[in-house]
């Protein structure tokens, strides 16, 4: 009885590699292996503004990841658009608040700090206010969105104390 229950979880586990192949790669979508499921190809993100209290960037950043979020990234023209509405519905309307870019580490080139990619990375997306980032008094080293209203990117000291964004990111399966 043995040996037939071995058998048949030996032809399971062939079968299984014969019809599931190629088994996905470690990459970034790790989180999603599995022999027979695709990673997304797209993902749905929300934004949450939190205006109840003001904290450096690290302390956003770390807030975030207390409530299973990450601080915010906007990579693409409707990220942007989705943000203005998430703003526009908040409770205060007026930034400025931290979202996830800094260049701490390697001046003038920011990365986001939840996914840890250069900021354009792959879309070239950039949304910088006019003149921006300048890095005035050569301390400014994390980005905010807000300081003059819409969601146009603005450098600013990373122990300034503003409120932030926090973001989920979750995969459509479509």
């Amino acid at each position: 009885m043995k040996i037939i229950i071995l058998l048949l979880f030996v032809i399971c586990c062939m079968l299984a590699t014969h019809f599931c192949s190629p088994i996905i790669e470690e990459d970034d979508f790790s989180s999603f292996a599995s022999p027979c499921l695709q990673p997304p190809t797209n993902f749905k993100k929300r934004y949450f503004v939190h205006n109840n209290i003001h904290v450096t960037f690290l302390e956003a950043w770390r807030q975030c990841q207390a409530i299973g979020l990450r601080l915010a990234t906007i990579t693409s023209e409707e990220d942007s658009k989705l943000m203005q509405e998430t703003i526009a519905n908040s409770t205060n309307t007026k930034g400025p608040w931290y979202i996830g870019g800094t260049d701490l580490g390697n001046e003038g080139h920011f990365v986001w700090i939840s996914t840890n990619k250069p900021v354009g990375h792959m879309t070239g997306y950039f949304n910088y206010s006019p003149g921006q980032p300048d890095n005035a008094g050569g301390s400014e080293n994390c980005l905010e969105i807000g300081r003059w209203g819409g969601v146009v990117w603005n450098d600013e000291p990373c122990d300034a104390k503003l409120r932030y964004i926090c973001e989920s990111v979750t995969p459509n399966w479509s």
